[in-house]
């Protein structure tokens, strides 16, 4: 999935056609434009159902996308929106945060991948499911949770956990056992993340990999919550040595791997 927002004109290779359009109605208050479109052949995608919703993830309202796959919000007022992207036979997306300027419109375009839809008899079934986070299909994690071979926490996870803590989240899963620790600092932030041993009983402490960047040790002090605090993770992935761990990431020692992406990855 990508998003882009600008100012100007959108860059795929067709786009300046529509610039016409998405320029001439009249700007009453804040304005958001755009287009859906197939990624890869860049062809409209009519019908799609477009959410406005705010940085807080409330919905402010939808709309559907023309033939041109074209569509337009009056927003409330200047600020950050998220738009959510859904459309019959597609991976729903959701798009970075478009900030948006008083009396300026925002020019943005989603493009979605295509999902064929299996069909069994005569009965088509689309199930609704979480929309991808811009920036995330980057990294790889919707291809390799596709595949299967290991836990995944996903991004609507995270946010809809109660959980005050990175470590919390991984309560609950099968491959992980939160270690509760006692350090100079007390507190449930210090608890450790083990998975089992492969090599015999009990447990072993895995590579850790933030943003795709191999974690030696943590520094002096600090714990895995102040290293990938649950405000800025957007999802995490854990895998047992040596089934199914990604080749990049094979990681310094023969347990495992846990992957935590943030939102703090340079773009």
């Amino acid at each position: 999935m990508s998003v882009r927002a600008s100012h100007g004109a959108p860059a795929p290779a067709r786009a300046w056609l529509l610039i016409g359009w998405l320029f001439a109605a009249p700007v009453s208050g804040q304005e958001i434009r755009g287009i859906l479109s197939e990624r890869e052949a860049y062809e409209p995608i009519a019908l799609g159902t477009v959410t406005l919703v705010t940085s807080e993830l409330d919905t402010l309202s939808w709309t559907l996308t023309d033939r041109r796959g074209f569509f337009r919000f009056d927003v409330p007022e200047a600020g950050g929106y998220y738009l959510i992207a859904t459309a019959l036979g597609y991976r729903a997306v959701r798009s970075e945060l478009v900030e948006v300027v008083r009396e300026d419109p925002r020019i943005v375009e989603i493009t979605m991948v295509a999902r064929p839809i299996p069909v069994e008899g005569v009965l088509v079934e689309a199930r609704a499911e979480e929309p991808e986070v811009a920036g995330l299909a980057g990294t790889g994690f919707y291809e390799r949770a596709a595949g299967g071979r290991g836990e995944f926490i996903y991004p609507g996870q995270i946010v809809a956990s109660e959980a005050r803590y990175t470590q919390a989240l991984f309560w609950g899963l099968k491959t992980v056992r939160v270690h509760q620790m006692s350090h100079d600092r007390p507190g449930p932030w210090n608890d450790v993340l083990v998975i089992p041993n492969p090599a015999g009983p009990g447990y072993c402490a895995p590579s850790l990999y933030i943003d795709g960047i191999w974690v030696r040790e943590l520094n002096p002090g600090e714990s895995l919550a102040d290293a990938v605090p649950k405000e800025s993770l957007q999802a995490a992935e854990v895998y047992v040595w040596p089934f199914g761990v990604p080749w990049q990431y094979r990681g310094q020692e023969g347990c495992g791997v846990i992957l935590f992406w943030t939102d703090r990855r340079p773009s």
